[in-house]
């Protein structure tokens, strides 16, 4: 059984206050680098922005929590790039705080405030706080989740039935990596014998229910939008030709290193290697439990397909809570202070190079590292000054994340930003597709500059030529009912 031994109220306050302290500069300190950043928005932090327009319960790519949460964010502070931004550091800081908690349950006070240290301070925290990524609450909901399965542990109580189910359910309208949290409760009742027992009572049953209510609004939208968003996740996987390859293995199980920090991946390694010694106690387990269902779904995922790095990302939180608690017994502050050195190093370098990143040169390196996040408000200036000077009523694009980036960017522009599909993403936009009764003339921009897919569905075709990163073509008169653009060399 989990300890949860409570350690005296007064240590508990000092460490506490401490903590919050510590994790407050640090969110000012991130808030602050995202208005000196000079970094673009890219596609996907676009894209978001862009679902916030147009709430719904779901969308092309992903659930819709983080849609909802940037709407919010837009009446707060508006939409300058550090405002789409903002909820990621304020996210981190409410999930570095709710570790420490869930840690507390699991061990002891001490190891809830080194768990949240790590937390705050591991690498790829530190590298995702500066960006709008759905992990950002996936993370937080999660963590959240494992919160409430401790006082589970404890006591089958119904409230904290509830906070489980909630959370899972957000957690999957962020994201649906969350759904490695249930057989991870499974394969820790393997571990555990409260776990085990805790799957026999009805409060973790209440908590699915729960959770199966509140993610019900985006299951009824995908069953009515042909499940476009498990079919997208699904052809993430499915979509790219089965290739066994032991590299792409080895490259994902890297990729660990730094998305987990290499004291914490190493320590979980470890840990895992030996789950049959007596050396782990059976919180251990449980912590391992949640650390390696995601973790092996994923790598055996990266043994046929190309798997990206963050995949298993919700694998971090027990991988945190358990090595806090494994050096602390261990007696290896050093290996703590080191990880927590390294994320503040980390930091200070992404909130000096954010800031510079167009003018950014290192030795030894041809090329600009932030060289996808930069050009994108120029690119979507360029097209905006050309639909201007032609007088088009709209732009039309027949790329997702293009399409993303000119609707932020261009949003304050008198014409409308339009989609077109194609034959390999034919819906990547519901809100705003090109139809017959679209005003015209319009500007319609493309990575193809071949004009005759256009002249199907339009009689006046004008191709203006090829720009910097995009061809261009004026058109107008539409032939009846607008269809989807064939391939370009078709």
């Amino acid at each position: 059984m989990p300890r949860f031994e409570s350690p005296d109220l007064p240590d508990r306050k000092s460490h506490l206050s401490l903590l919050v302290v510590i994790l407050a500069l640090l969110t000012c300190v991130r808030l602050a680098g995202l208005t000196l950043s000079v970094v673009d928005l890219f596609d996907d932090e676009a894209q978001y922005w862009s679902w916030s327009r147009d709430l719904a319960f779901g969308y092309y790519t992903k659930p819709p929590l983080l849609a909802w949460l940037l709407g919010l964010t837009s009446q707060v502070c508006g939409d300058a790039e550090w405002c789409v931004r903002s909820p990621a550091p304020i996210l981190y800081f409410a999930t570095s705080l709710t570790a420490y908690f869930a840690a507390r349950n699991f061990y002891d006070e001490r190891t809830g405030f080194w768990a949240a240290l790590l937390t705050a301070l591991t690498t790829g925290i530190v590298f995702s706080a500066r960006i709008m990524s759905t992990d950002v609450p996936l993370l937080f909901f999660w963590t959240l989740a494992l919160l409430a399965y401790s006082h589970l542990l404890r006591k089958a109580d119904k409230a904290w039935a509830v906070v489980l189910g909630v959370s899972i359910g957000l957690g999957l309208l962020s994201k649906y990596a969350m759904i490695y949290f249930i057989p991870g409760m499974f394969l820790a009742a393997l571990a555990s014998p409260s776990a085990r027992n805790l799957l026999k009572t009805s409060a973790i049953w209440l908590a699915m229910a729960v959770a199966a209510i509140v993610v019900a609004p985006n299951v009824i939208w995908n069953a009515q939008n042909d499940f476009a968003t498990f079919h997208h996740t699904g052809n993430l996987v499915l979509g790219e030709q089965f290739k066994p390859s032991i590299v792409r293995i080895l490259d994902f199980i890297v990729s660990q290193f730094g998305v987990f920090g290499p004291v914490v991946f190493a320590t979980m390694i470890i840990a895992t290697a030996k789950l049959g010694s007596t050396d782990l106690k059976e919180e251990d387990r449980v912590m391992v439990a949640f650390f390696i269902t995601p973790l092996v779904l994923i790598t055996l995922v990266s043994s046929v397909v190309h798997a990206y790095a963050n995949w298993a990302s919700v694998s971090a939180i027990s991988g945190l809570i358990l090595t806090a608690g494994l050096l602390l017994r261990q007696g290896r502050l050093f290996w703590l202070r080191a990880s927590i050195v390294l994320g503040v190093a980390m930091q200070g370098m992404l909130l000096t190079t954010d800031s510079i990143a167009t003018r950014l040169s290192l030795p030894f390196v041809q090329r600009n590292p932030y060289r996808h996040t930069i050009g994108l408000h120029d690119y979507a200036d360029r097209i905006g000054h050309l639909a201007t000077s032609l007088g088009a009523a709209g732009v039309v694009i027949d790329d997702r994340g293009k399409f993303a980036i000119l609707r932020y960017y261009l949003r304050d522009q008198p014409f409308q930003i339009l989609s077109w599909g194609t034959v390999d993403n034919p819906s990547f936009d519901r809100a705003h597709p090109l139809s017959q009764s679209a005003a015209q003339p319009l500007l319609f921009v493309s990575s193809c500059p071949n004009a005759s897919r256009l002249q199907a569905y339009f009689s006046d075709v004008t191709a203006l030529g090829a720009f910097d990163g995009f061809s261009a073509f004026l058109i107008r008169g539409p032939e009846g009912p607008i269809g989807i653009l064939r391939r370009c060399g078709t």
